[in-house]
């Protein structure tokens, strides 16, 4: 493996260790503030710290792409921003499905299931004539039993809890296609700069509508909102989009896959959620659906 495609793979890691980690302040927020108040600050905040990264990023050569696979990559801010629209739209759903889902179910339960959506982007993909083979299917059949094992169906608060977190992995899986669709075409960090203000502002209107959003409860959700916006957003995206550039793809994927293990092992350590025999089983053969798809098609996807 040479120095640069090392560095990338490490960064890839620095990635997922931020996002398994995040779902710790993510639970805490919930302790604070309300989930639609809470994705506004982050995402909205987030989106603005990338501001200044896109601009230092744009000035290195290395990492400024004109064309990719011979498509020109547009690097304006306005014909980047119907794009980054769509994209901020079902980042919105899917986040405020995720979030409210931590109000009934544990922060590693839902770290693990959120991680399904590297499963459902073939899957979903077959509808947009993208091809796959018997390896997915192995994988989706193998996640789909850990699932089954992982959901607890006598306690009815975390089943919901689970079921959001399976819902906003569709929604994820859908706005990954829709971010693979139009990085070929603009610039990834600017499109991921308006996707997340465009997900802050759309969290801000519809808590405005539901949720009873106060200045004091922002306040209060200070830390896990900063680790929010600083490291979850800002620069793990941008280790991400740094290390997919380098990285071998079946290396990247089922180095973002290890998010999960991330998560259930942040939930054990900083709020002491135990795993059940039947719930570890159920993860490991969550995992294992996900190496499997993966180390079979020798393809990648990003988050």
């Amino acid at each position: 493996m040479n120095p640069k495609q090392a560095r990338a793979e490490l960064l890839l890691l620095l990635a997922a260790l931020f996002w398994g980690l995040a779902f710790v302040p993510q639970k805490i927020a919930m302790e604070h503030i309300e989930p639609l108040a809470f994705n506004a600050w982050r995402f909205f905040l987030g989106g603005l710290l990338l501001i200044p990264i896109v601009y230092w990023l744009s000035s290195r050569r290395d990492v400024q792409p004109g064309e990719q696979d011979g498509t020109p990559v547009n690097h304006r801010w306005r014909k980047c921003l119907p794009g980054g629209a769509v994209l901020g739209f079902w980042l919105f759903l899917g986040a405020a499905l995720q979030q409210v889902s931590l109000l009934y179910t544990t922060a590693g339960r839902a770290g693990f299931i959120t991680g399904f959506y590297l499963l459902l982007v073939p899957v979903i993909g077959l509808s947009l004539g993208h091809k796959t083979n018997r390896w997915t299917w192995g994988g989706v059949a193998l996640a789909l039993m850990g699932l089954y094992w992982l959901a607890d169906f006598s306690e009815e608060a975390q089943l919901i809890g689970d079921l959001m977190v399976f819902a906003s992995a569709f929604v994820f899986a859908i706005q990954v296609l829709s971010a693979d669709y139009l990085v070929h075409r603009y610039d990834a960090l600017r499109l991921a700069a308006i996707q997340f203000l465009v997900c802050g502002l759309l969290s801000a209107l519809a808590s405005l509508m539901v949720e009873q959003p106060t200045v004091q409860a922002a306040w209060d959700a200070a830390w896990p909102i900063a680790y929010m916006m600083i490291f979850s957003t800002a620069i793990a995206f941008t280790f991400q989009l740094l290390g997919q550039r380098n990285a071998a793809p079946s290396h990247a994927t089922v180095i973002m896959s290890l998010e999960s293990v991330f998560a259930v092992a942040a939930g054990w350590l900083f709020l002491n959620e135990m795993l059940s025999g039947r719930e570890l089983i159920g993860c490991g053969l969550m995992l294992a659906g996900m190496f499997v798809s993966h180390f079979g098609n020798h393809q990648g996807t990003h988050h």
